[in-house]
């Protein structure tokens, strides 16, 4: 019969083990700790250094991107206008990275915590910018109480959250003070002076015309600010591996037929176009004529072509038999928007006991109808017909 050993047991900070029968080592069960910031062991803090400077990089390309991108999307119209040269690609592609960095790199690195592999971390990524711009508009609206929202807006709440998380950032990256409770005072000290101070500064610019010193506002700012520089001082940003050549290979190959398939439907689109078009053509509304002129029409161009046939267009005058009438006919560029020209037309002299003669302007009256041109242009085929203006045939 063996021998029956027993062994004590170790207990520690760490872990606790205990040794069974024979000298065999039984299941150990680990307690371990849970830690914050600065009391991490030794191991932990390299890895916890290139997080932070990994997240304060991506977090300063991102606002230059956003910079960038603003200050080029006025000429275009808008930020997501549709490219139409190097400058509006330029601030697309701005656009873009920077809304993919600010704030979702922070958000998900500092605030969230993702599941294992590319795609969780994709997903936390994706979950939590879509949730940040879609939220910071009614935030604005409504602590602002009922001020506008507005890309410039949006834009400033983004880079001002940005800013002050990468201030607890860099400041997480200091060793000293050791302890939990200095560090958040400073963190928080830090960050509420700082805000302050930039809002002092605002209003100092802006103190001509806008009220920007609202105590419940400006309050309400400079705490947000002061916990989002302790949280950054105190999280321990989690970040994917950084992409080597054998695991980047799926995501490149994947983006690449994404690209490919894009690049073919829109030359399939450009090409064999599936959108449904408006026949060209264009739309004549008889106005009041201004000085100079003695008839006038609004010409407004329809379907892709119109204006094309606009600026082509050649009108004949002929009255009510079908005899031609000498005109004089002049384009000018409308005063309203969208595109529309004026023709302003000129009835020669020599035509008015053509159109006046003969009792036409007796009958005009008893009948209680207008004298009548017709007009048509010779490219188009379009016909219309004019009012005659009874004071010209008068004059």
């Amino acid at each position: 019969m063996s021998e029956l050993k027993t062994h004590p047991v170790t207990s520690g900070d760490d872990a606790e083990t205990r040794h069974a029968v024979n000298g065999m080592p039984a299941r150990a069960r680990h307690r371990v700790r849970w830690r914050l910031g600065a009391e991490s062991n030794d191991g932990e803090t390299p890895r916890d250094r290139t997080a932070r400077l990994r997240v304060l990089a991506g977090s300063a390309i991102g606002v230059a991107c956003l910079f960038v991108a603003n200050g080029l999307a006025p000429a275009q119209g808008s930020l997501f206008a549709v490219p139409s040269g190097a400058v509006a690609w330029l601030a697309i592609i701005c656009g873009i990275v920077g809304i993919w960095l600010v704030p979702g790199l922070w958000l998900s690195a500092v605030m969230m915590r993702f599941g294992v592999g590319p795609a969780a971390w994709l997903g936390t990524r994706i979950a939590t910018t879509l949730a940040w711009y879609a939220l910071v508009g009614p935030v604005i609206h409504r602590s602002a109480e009922g001020a506008s929202v507005t890309t410039v807006g949006i834009l400033t709440v983004t880079m001002a959250a940005t800013a002050a998380v990468s201030l607890g950032v860099a400041l997480g990256l200091m060793r000293r003070p050791a302890g939990r409770w200095p560090r958040i005072l400073i963190a928080a000290i830090v960050g509420a002076a700082g805000t302050q101070g930039a809002i002092w500064a605002s209003s100092l610019k802006w103190s001509d015309d806008r009220a920007y010193s609202h105590f419940r506002l400006d309050s309400l700012i400079v705490l947000g600010c002061a916990l989002l520089v302790v949280v950054g001082a105190l999280s321990r940003p989690k970040l994917p591996p950084i992409p080597t050549a054998r695991n980047i290979r799926t995501p490149v190959i994947a983006l690449a037929v994404i690209a490919v398939t894009a690049t073919a439907l829109l030359a399939l689109g450009a090409r064999w176009s599936p959108a449904q078009q408006m026949p060209s053509a264009f739309s004549v509304e008889q106005v009041a004529a201004p000085a100079g002129a003695d008839i006038a029409f609004t010409l407004a161009a329809i379907g892709p072509e119109g204006a094309e046939l606009i600026r082509r267009a050649n009108f004949t005058v002929s009255d009510d038999t079908g005899r031609p009438v000498s005109v004089i006919t002049q384009f000018e560029p409308a005063s309203e928007t969208g595109g529309r020209v004026t023709l302003l037309v000129v009835l020669e002299r020599s035509s008015q006991p053509m159109l006046c003669g003969e009792g036409r302007m007796e009958k005009a009256i008893q009948a209680g109808a207008p004298l009548k041109i017709t007009m048509r242009d010779q490219v188009s085929g379009l016909l219309t017909q004019a009012d005659v203006p009874i004071g010209w045939c008068a004059g």
